[in-house]
């Protein structure tokens, strides 16, 4: 008797879920989310893994997915603690045979695992590759040479066709009956009664952030057929640029990022408003941009912990280090540098930011402030709904020089760029609403300790 436990992580949805489709085939399955106590403690970067607005994101897109099961007679189990334990907890509780998840690149994840596989030796083990475009058995190239440029990549990929969504299951089986035991007693425990290390959100109107972001799979449909309805793909690479504004960009990566829809799903929608509107350089950029997030994601999985070191893929660490006085700055918005500020402030008050934005802010720490870039994707990680592991932090080695940017990173003019994006001031005035208070002065004291006066 198969008896299965989902383990749903970044792929809070029912449609074009194969790894559900697969659960669907038990003989009995337990449907598991896991939130970790890890994803609330400061790292060394001064940072969190999970903000606030993320956070409450996460938990309409919970809220949602628990509806969803609910319909297919299944229920979504939320535990609250170490995920390991947990799950090892579950699976030895619920007597269960396969554990089925989705392959995800997180260095993190693949920990758990590991730790998983070592404790429960007998369990079987379904990674299910569905967090990409591509699976790995149709990549043309040898996974073991990787990463090759993104141009390279592209040209490779060409013409590799996009598997389609796949078909919802019709019939779900029965949830296992447990055998009681004390461990389990502990996380059950914490299913009624949350622990005290989680920030406050008590009713379901605080679970919804301003709209449109709205967590959850109704949320993501809605906005893929709203954005795709409408006249705005075929211009998005005129606009894409824009510091601000709800229709400069297809605002899809909050919920494409916790798996609310499938990348596959989106180059559907693509390819249906190419085929029943226009084709041009603006789809064609939206498939740029997957493309883009799908490199990150294949480049993640072959460097690994590569990832998240000072010196990323390179031989030798940059030439930046640790200032906490411009770090805590550059956080607040209150350097010397207007646009940068105003970026800040609206990354901080949304938990969002536009892409040109963050490659304005992130080359400002990394160039003119010389922080190491660690620290600024780690307070990215904490502030952005949308935040995405390889995306992130492979973007920001990109800009550091330490990445897979074969010119050696980026410095972006802070001047050029107020002039090309906000020659008129309307962003800086929206965002800058204390400018008296911004310090002329990274530092607050010279090399030798002397005041600095502002």
């Amino acid at each position: 008797m198969q008896r299965s436990l989902y383990w749903f992580t970044k792929d809070l949805r029912i449609n074009d879920n194969i790894a559900l489709n697969i659960a669907s085939q038990s003989d009995a399955l337990l449907c598991v989310f896991v939130v970790d106590k890890r994803w609330f403690s400061a790292t060394n970067y001064q940072s969190i893994p999970l903000g606030i607005k993320r956070w409450q994101f996460l938990q309409a897109c919970l809220v949602d997915l628990e509806q969803s099961l609910a319909n297919l007679g299944q229920k979504l189990h939320v535990f609250y603690g170490e995920t390991s334990f947990c799950l090892k907890t579950l699976c030895d509780s619920y007597k269960i045979t396969d554990i089925i998840y989705t392959d995800l690149p997180g260095s993190y994840e693949q920990k758990i695992v590991n730790k998983l596989t070592e404790q429960s030796p007998s369990l079987t083990h379904h990674s299910i590759e569905q967090f990409t475009l591509f699976s790995s058995d149709i990549l043309p190239f040898d996974q073991s040479i990787f990463p090759v440029s993104y141009s390279k990549f592209r040209k490779l990929v060409k013409h590799v066709d996009v598997p389609l969504p796949v078909e919802l299951a019709n019939k779900f089986p029965k949830q296992p009956v447990a055998e009681l035991s004390t461990d389990l007693a502990k996380i059950i425990v914490n299913t009624t009664k949350k622990p005290n290390w989680l920030p406050s959100v008590t009713t379901i109107n605080d679970l919804l952030l301003s709209p449109p972001f709205v967590g959850g799979e109704t949320a993501a449909l809605n906005r893929i057929n709203n954005y795709f309805k409408s006249e705005l793909p075929a211009s998005y690479k005129q606009v894409r640029n824009n510091l601000s504004g709800w229709d400069n960009s297809s605002k899809l990566s909050p919920w494409l990022g916790y798996g609310c829809m499938s990348a596959r799903q989106i180059m559907q929608a693509i390819h249906h408003f190419e085929a029943t509107n226009i084709k041009n350089d603006s789809t064609e950029w939206l498939y740029v941009e997957l493309l883009w997030r799908e490199y990150f994601q294949w480049v993640h999985f072959a460097v690994g912990v590569k990832t998240y070191q000072f010196k990323g893929l390179n031989d030798s660490p940059p030439l930046t280090c640790f200032y906490p006085e411009r770090f805590k700055k550059w956080c607040l918005g209150n350097t010397p540098y207007p646009l940068v500020n105003a970026c800040m402030h609206e990354l901080k008050q949304t938990g969002y930011l536009s892409n040109r934005g963050r490659q304005i802010v992130a080359s400002c720490l990394v160039n003119e402030l010389a922080v190491d870039w660690r620290y600024g994707a780690a307070w990215f990680e904490e502030q952005l709904i949308d935040y995405d592991a390889a995306v992130n932090w492979g973007n920001w080695q990109y800009i550091a020089g330490v990445g897979v940017d074969p010119r050696g990173g980026r410095h972006f003019n802070l001047v050029k760029q107020t002039q090309l994006y906000d020659a008129d001031g309307t962003y800086q005035k929206t965002w800058n609403t204390s400018s008296a208070q911004y310090t002329q002065h990274l530092d607050s004291v010279d090399v030798v300790d002397w005041p600095v006066s502002n």
